[in-house]
């Protein structure tokens, strides 16, 4: 796995798109919000969230840390290295991000987009 195929996997995700926010991090959003993220000087460390329960567990595993600025409080956990995971599970823990941002967005939002 590399920055290009989690690019890939994040904008194949419908609604999505790609921009540098808080200075450095090259983000992907749902409707403008934040579902995955990396530093743009180094491209080698990938933020998303992940869900509730799953979240202390997941962070136990070597080469994953809550994510810097609130990973704990918000279940934000950053990989710090692309051969932590595998190809599937960084399309599954990406994808279930991408679902967890999306279901707190307001079901209007998504209205105005299909008219």
């Amino acid at each position: 796995m590399n920055i290009e195929k989690i690019r890939e996997i994040c904008l194949s995700f419908q609604h999505t798109s790609e921009g540098i926010k808080y200075g450095d991090q090259l983000c992907f959003m749902v409707m403008g919000k934040v579902f995955c993220s990396s530093n743009t000087k180094n491209l080698d460390k990938v933020n998303f969230k992940v869900a509730d329960e799953l979240f202390e567990e997941f962070c136990d595993r070597e080469g994953i840390v809550p994510a810097p600025y609130g990973g704990a409080k918000f279940k934000w956990a950053q990989v710090t290295s692309f051969d932590v995971l595998t190809d599937k599970e960084w399309n599954d823990f990406i994808k279930e991000s991408y679902e967890l941002v999306k279901a707190k967005l307001p079901k209007k939002a998504f209205l105005k987009t299909e008219e």
